[in-house]
């Protein structure tokens, strides 16, 4: 870590006991780091510490989310630290939904054990998504990385393209959305992209990532078949990617035995038409349910 920003940071923590880069990608530093005892941190708290490169404001916009949200609900992610140059929130142990689901990717039969617990993990994911929701909040990036599973329930991550009921006391802070991972994004929000028009997500737009999210972390593949449609991801441009999404008519990939009933229960929330997707807490009750059953008790998410 740069020693400048380990210098402001143990302001807030003390002195830090480990350091350790977790991930260096889009412009931005992940650190897990444990603090000494500060101000802002306990003893041995765990913290996760962000070093945007450029001046990237999405950390910045992340702490703003956050204390927003803990303001509307009366708790906090506490420390919530919006230093020079670095941000610092707590670190949440515990497996992320793509890590979890590994027993599905990794063995042709997962054991009935196995089962239960990546459906119970689905599940907390969905029912993570729809606390938001009924806040007033859309996530707006929601990936297999973005949920991690702890031992007090999941707990959504990377929150800085969130949209929330009312603007964020910042404004500079109140930008628009312009895309997130095109194999992830909605129907809608991925023709627009591709048009270069207003995109707006909605709870609907989050359930569709939320579904994709879930079976790309238990199968490893994107759920959309991009060969029955003539389609090379790999060689395609974003835009080309985004406008053959937009157009709502790439089927489902076929889903392996195994995880038939899972897949199952996810297509509903896949359908390319934004009203016709249920909830996240009702497919977080389909993935609770012993059977297909659980498909009746679908029904369409409606409105933002």
């Amino acid at each position: 870590m740069n020693p400048d920003v380990t210098e402001r940071l143990t302001k807030h923590t003390g002195p830090l006991t480990d350091t350790t880069l977790i991930t260096d990608r889009r412009g931005v530093q992940v650190w897990r780091v444990t603090a000494g005892g500060g101000p802002d941190a306990e003893p041995g708290q765990r913290l996760a510490v962000k070093i945007p490169a450029d001046h990237d404001p999405a950390p910045t916009r992340e702490i703003a989310v956050l204390r927003a949200l803990a303001e509307q609900t009366g708790t906090t992610r506490s420390p919530l630290i919006d230093g020079d140059g670095f941000t610092a929130g707590p670190w949440f142990d515990g497996p992320s939904t793509m890590a979890l689901f590994k027993p599905a990717r990794t063995s042709t039969l997962p054991s009935p054990s196995e089962q239960a617990a990546l459906l119970a993990g689905a599940s907390d994911f969905c029912h993570a998504v729809g606390e938001l929701h009924r806040l007033g909040w859309v996530h707006t990036d929601l990936q297999p990385a973005h949920c991690i599973h702890t031992d007090h329930g999941a707990r959504l991550i990377d929150l800085a393209g969130a949209q929330g009921p009312r603007p964020l006391t910042d404004p500079a802070l109140n930008t628009s959305y312009n895309g997130a991972l095109a194999h992830l994004e909605a129907p809608e929000l991925a023709r627009s992209l591709a048009t270069d028009t207003p995109a707006h997500p909605t709870y609907a737009s989050d359930v569709y990532a939320l579904a994709a999210s879930l079976w790309t972390a238990a199968t490893g593949h994107w759920p959309l078949n991009y060969p029955a449609a003539g389609i090379d991801p790999h060689s395609a441009t974003l835009t080309e990617l985004r406008t053959a999404i937009g157009t709502g008519h790439i089927p489902l990939r076929t889903a392996p035995p195994a995880l038939s009933m899972l897949c199952d229960i996810l297509r509903p929330a896949l359908d390319p038409d934004p009203a016709s997707r249920p909830r996240a807490a009702e497919l977080a009750q389909a993935l609770q349910a012993p059977h297909h059953q659980a498909l009746q008790s679908l029904r369409p998410t409606g409105g933002s």
